[in-house]
């Protein structure tokens, strides 16, 4: 099922976050970072981040969590093998939040995969 987003889409522990943002493949927008890192599975997956701070009511937070889990949902074949955070940074209208989301999504993709090049080059030197 290539459009389904089931539990193993989610990214949970505090390990899994950790390690994207330590890769540092980070696409800034408007009001919304999209961060990624390679995850060595055979999809992608999605983790969320928004604050308290920026949307007050947990109505508006999982408006915005929604939105970005479905866009992410019906682009997921695209970045399968990478981890995909989304952080919110600022109030921005549903339009621009997609919009930003999804080119996040490809820059990211493309940093990706420009770091996954070398090593490939060096390993079958060795």
């Amino acid at each position: 099922m290539p459009f389904a987003f089931g539990r193993d889409r989610k990214m949970r522990k505090t390990d899994e976050f950790s390690s994207v943002f330590r890769f540092r493949c980070v696409a800034s927008g408007a009001g919304l970072d999209v961060l990624a890192a390679p995850n060595g599975l055979e999809y992608a997956r999605l983790g969320m981040i928004v604050p308290k701070k920026i949307v007050a009511t947990a109505v508006g937070r999982n408006r915005v969590k929604r939105l970005l889990r479905e866009s992410f949902r019906l682009h997921q074949a695209e970045f399968s093998g990478l981890d995909v955070l989304a952080r919110l940074k600022a109030r921005v209208e549903e339009e621009v939040l997609i919009g930003t989301f999804l080119a996040g999504m490809n820059q990211c993709s493309s940093c990706v995969a420009r770091r996954a090049r070398p090593n490939s080059k060096m390993d079958a030197s060795a």
